[in-house]
């Protein structure tokens, strides 16, 4: 088996030293290595090869190139896609990869950081206290609405709220909510329903009336059911999803009856094939790219600086590219179509 290309080898070809090579190779503009040497650094490492080793880099700086995600224990729909996405990207520009890991419902976040040595770590799910207390006395960067946002309704972004003043303002009173039972979906669905109660109270409407709901359009024709034939008819509803929107379109076709004519339906996220549900679908559109580029920041915002990356948290200056995070939720919109 040939042997690996070390940085010893590309200091010999190029006539320096190692030192000079890792400043090189690292991109420290720290150093006062003129143009000539660094082209003939880069040169000899491009002739031999030579890779860096991404083991050896970890035990020296005590920590991996690597911004751990963990996401939560939920299928990955489109918005948490674009989330990944944009902060993927954001991160590449300054060196950094970024992984995905789904949490399971037991935790396990710090045995997870131990063995993966991340420069950070983005929360898109909650930890308990105790585990999150522990990452951050480690001095790991971590991003997260968990502590950035006061109010606790923010981690839901607005969307329940936006779509129950939608509703009330169409002249709804007696709002259903169509929320997946799924253990994976808890915590979302716990913000989801806390924003949307707090919502009707704000707006002197009864609460509403739940319904756990499987993509099924069975399940959904009984939920469906149940909303119009009470004794106090449910007229609207807010979907936690586009998914689930689509399945009371569906439960609703099942007896006959049509939104938003016998019940007003409206989604959330605004996928693709929510402009061709029958009748299109009115929802409430995220930014998701800004989210996942706000977390990404949130992160570099504390480990990099003019001369790389930096271990350790605290609030340092902003990346080059960016202001510093404020607590500003990313924008939601109301995409208005004919479903309610």
């Amino acid at each position: 088996m040939d042997r690996r290309v070390t940085s010893s080898d590309v200091a010999q070809a190029a006539g320096v030293s190692r030192a000079t090579v890792s400043y090189v190779l690292n991109g420290n503009t720290g150093q006062s290595i003129s143009a000539a040497t660094r082209g003939r650094v880069l040169a000899a490492a491009r002739t031999l090869g030579y890779t860096p080793s991404t083991a050896a880099r970890t035990l020296r700086r005590g920590r991996s190139d690597l911004v751990l995600m963990l996401l939560p224990p939920e299928p990955l729909g489109r918005a948490l896609a674009m989330i990944l996405d944009a902060a993927s990207e954001q991160l590449e520009r300054h060196g950094l990869r970024l992984i995905a890991h789904r949490l399971p419902p037991q935790g396990g976040a710090v045995s997870l950081v131990q063995s993966l040595t991340p420069a950070g770590l983005i929360l898109t799910t909650p930890l308990e206290e105790a585990e999150l207390a522990a990452l951050r006395s480690s001095g790991l960067p971590v991003a997260s609405l968990q502590e950035t946002l006061a109010n606790p309704l923010d981690p839901d972004l607005g969307i329940g709220a936006l779509q129950v003043q939608h509703l009330a303002a169409a002249g709804h009173q007696r709002i259903g909510v169509a929320v997946p039972p799924e253990a994976g979906y808890a915590w979302r669905v716990q913000i989801r329903l806390a924003a949307i109660t707090d919502a009707c109270a704000r707006l002197r409407l009864p609460p509403p009336v739940i319904e756990y709901l499987r993509l099924d359009a069975q399940e959904a024709a009984a939920a469906v059911g149940r909303w119009l034939d009470g004794p106090a008819p449910v007229t609207a509803a807010c979907a936690f999803d586009d998914d689930h929107a689509f399945a009371l379109l569906a439960g609703l076709a099942v007896h006959g009856r049509h939104a938003p004519r016998d019940l007003a339906v409206i989604g959330a996220e605004d996928v693709p094939l929510a402009s061709l549900a029958v009748p299109p679908l009115t929802t409430v559109r995220v930014d998701s790219a800004t989210l996942g580029e706000r977390f990404a920041r949130m992160v570099l915002v504390q480990t990099v600086d003019d001369g790389g990356i930096r271990h350790g948290g605290g609030n340092s200056a902003a990346p080059a590219d960016g202001p510093a995070e404020s607590t500003t939720l990313p924008p939601v919109s109301l995409i208005r179509r004919a479903s309610a």
